[in-house]
């Protein structure tokens, strides 16, 4: 009988979009008429960007892990609110508070990509006058997570000057990242997409349109720009431009994410080439590529050829990020994966190892990728029959699930149907039935009856029940 339910393991380095900067020359880009007021300026230095040493300490709290400075900083507990949907570190619940500094780091990397989204967005010629009067007020307020005076500061241009048309796209575009900060998608998408009707020939308008609608899930909406912002990009920029891949890249994992792999895996093998040629061979970049074709190989059946695209890919992590990184740690996952599902348990093992040693001193020991980390390596074991040893660690992750996620939650369905499945395989029938069935109960009640899950699990219990009854 084979065990049905599992836990759902860690993506490495997660499928990555890679954001394109579209730095294009003036004459590249739509050539709107500006209306009304015609003094205008030079936008190169319009947009300075984030205050670096605000930046550094924010990393630093969140590298030591300070839970006072999350008090005491006024500040930073706007950063907290702004990545919780407006809630307080002391209003979070069990789950966020073990993903916290991981999820503010996380939020913090989206704040910075969006702040050098914007600078590149003030390249793009001319700036008129009254929104670059605007422009400091505006990374002030951004500067200091208060994106409510965001929103009142672009309203109020909105308003004012409605004929300034090539002023009001980058308007909108900031709108649409201000929106897209508060995890407030519907809205995000609109004002990107007002920003791409002012200047439909903008890259920058048009991926960023797309972004919004594959978060949303409207993938056939999002294509046709993902492949119009690539053809502008190959025509400002030619065929061979990191910008290009980055956009490749993109629009590979929109198809990928729509099961469409055999359109998908030619552009990531494109992304690949050209910046492994444009840039070093380890930049991140290129890690990125190899990890997002190597898991389209993966989906695929082709675990030999996305081996070796997995050890580059930690290569290069282990190169730029260094052997700790949790990244490192979740690629050290997905090749133990690859490599259990070719049967070589042995190599398997020091990776699963290695990823859950990693795991615990960047993250700490509660963290529910912990648990997930411990549920593979008890997985590996098991398959191996080294019942004794996966044990404890089976235990360790449902543990872990239930204090993090509450008693009911999905994971620990997968958690108590592990267990169970270890016990029962052990001749275990008394302790591994009451798992089964806790495990059952939440699954009916939180995915349904009719929920894969929930079908394998009920089969499980009865194989069980039918071995307790032929044992009588």
């Amino acid at each position: 009988m084979k065990k049905e339910v599992k836990a759902a393991i860690i993506a490495g380095i997660m499928a990555s979009i890679i954001v394109p900067s579209f730095c294009l020359s003036a004459a590249t880009t739509s050539t709107t008429v500006i209306q009304g007021n015609q003094n205008i300026v030079a936008g190169r230095d319009v947009y300075q960007g984030l205050n670096l040493t605000q930046l550094d300490r924010y990393r630093k709290i969140i590298l030591q892990q300070d839970w006072e400075a999350t008090k005491e900083n006024p500040t930073f507990r706007k950063l907290v609110r702004a990545a919780h949907g407006g809630k307080d570190v002391e209003q979070l619940d069990a789950y966020s508070r073990a993903t916290f500094w991981e999820d503010l780091s996380k939020y913090l990397d989206k704040v910075v990509q969006a702040d050098a989204d914007a600078q590149k967005l003030f390249q793009q010629g001319p700036v008129g006058a009254e929104l670059k009067a605007l422009i400091p007020k505006v990374e002030a307020a951004r500067d200091n997570f208060d994106y409510d005076q965001v929103n009142r500061l672009l309203a109020g241009f909105r308003d004012k000057y409605a004929d300034l048309q090539q002023d009001l796209a980058k308007v909108h575009y900031l709108q649409g990242q201000t929106y897209e900060l508060q995890i407030n998608y519907p809205e995000a998408e609109r004002y990107y997409k007002k920003a791409a009707a002012i200047e439909d020939e903008n890259p920058l308008y048009l991926d960023a349109h797309a972004t919004m609608l594959w978060k949303m899930g409207r993938y056939d909406e999002a294509e046709p720009l993902y492949r119009r912002a690539l053809a502008i990009g190959e025509k400002a920029l030619g065929p061979n431009h990191p910008d290009v891949a980055k956009s490749l890249n993109n629009l590979a994992l929109l198809l990928q994410a729509q099961g469409n792999y055999r359109d998908a895996e030619p552009l990531y093998r494109r992304a690949l080439a050209i910046d492994e040629k444009a840039l070093d061979p380890n930049h991140p970049n290129v890690a990125s590529h190899l990890n997002n074709l190597a898991l389209l190989l993966k989906a695929q059946g082709n675990y030999r050829d996305a081996e070796p695209l997995y050890r580059r890919a930690i290569a290069i992590g282990e190169k730029t990020l260094g052997p700790n990184h949790p990244n490192v740690a979740k690629s050290l996952n997905n090749l133990a994966f690859l490599l259990k599902k070719q049967g070589n348990y042995r190599d398997a093992e020091p990776l699963f190892r290695r990823a859950l040693a990693i795991g615990e001193k960047t993250l700490g020991h509660n963290h529910p990728d912990i648990a997930t980390l411990l549920n593979n390596l008890a997985g590996l074991l098991e398959t191996q029959g080294n019942y004794r040893d996966a044990e404890p660690l089976y235990r360790r992750a449902l543990a872990i699930w239930e204090k993090a996620l509450g008693p009911n939650h999905p994971d620990v369905a997968s958690g108590l149907n592990n267990l169970a499945f270890l016990l029962h395989n052990q001749g275990n029938y008394h302790d591994a039935e009451p798992l089964y069935r806790r495990a059952l109960a939440i699954l009916e009640k939180s995915l349904g009856p009719k929920h894969p899950n929930t079908i394998s699990c009920t089969n499980n219990l009865n194989a069980l029940l039918e071995k307790k009854k032929a044992a009588k």
